[in-house]
């Protein structure tokens, strides 16, 4: 079955600076939480690496009620050592990620470009902590 794309959306794992946040670490949290695997389809980790955890044509467990129209693209951080939300992306991190949602844009053009708390007023999340719609927002 072919998806329909219609939004990218960025996220954040909600982890400080000091916490090595692994795509096996990733996983793992996200199967205890019930998923059967990680629920981004890609992850950016602090070096800008980046991780395909969930194959882009299947439904990702990332953002409810927008799973079968989205891809979800995570980066390591997003909260500085207090817990407190916080832009974390290392360059090589904001280097990877652009790389990331421009080849998407490619691929899926009609998709829109929204941070996880840009999706609905009700998320009450500051996910991804920085404001992901402006700053993709001149990408064709």
């Amino acid at each position: 079955m072919e998806r329909e794309i219609k939004l990218i959306v960025v996220h954040c794992t909600a982890t400080p600076p000091s916490v090595d946040f692994t795509p096996e670490r990733l996983e793992a949290c996200h199967r205890a939480r019930g998923f059967r695997t990680a629920g981004y389809h890609i992850y950016i980790t602090r070096d800008g690496a980046v991780h395909h955890m969930r194959p882009l044509h299947e439904a990702g467990a990332h953002a409810r009620g927008f799973n079968l129209h989205s891809v979800g693209v995570a980066y390591e951080g997003g909260t500085d050592e207090a817990g407190r939300p916080a832009d974390t992306r290392t360059p090589a991190q904001r280097a990877a990620l652009l790389d990331v949602v421009t080849a998407l844009k490619r691929t899926f053009p009609q998709a829109r470009v929204k941070g996880h708390r840009q999706l609905s007023a009700r998320t009450g999340k500051a996910c991804p902590c920085f404001d992901a719609e402006r700053e993709y927002a001149d990408m064709v």
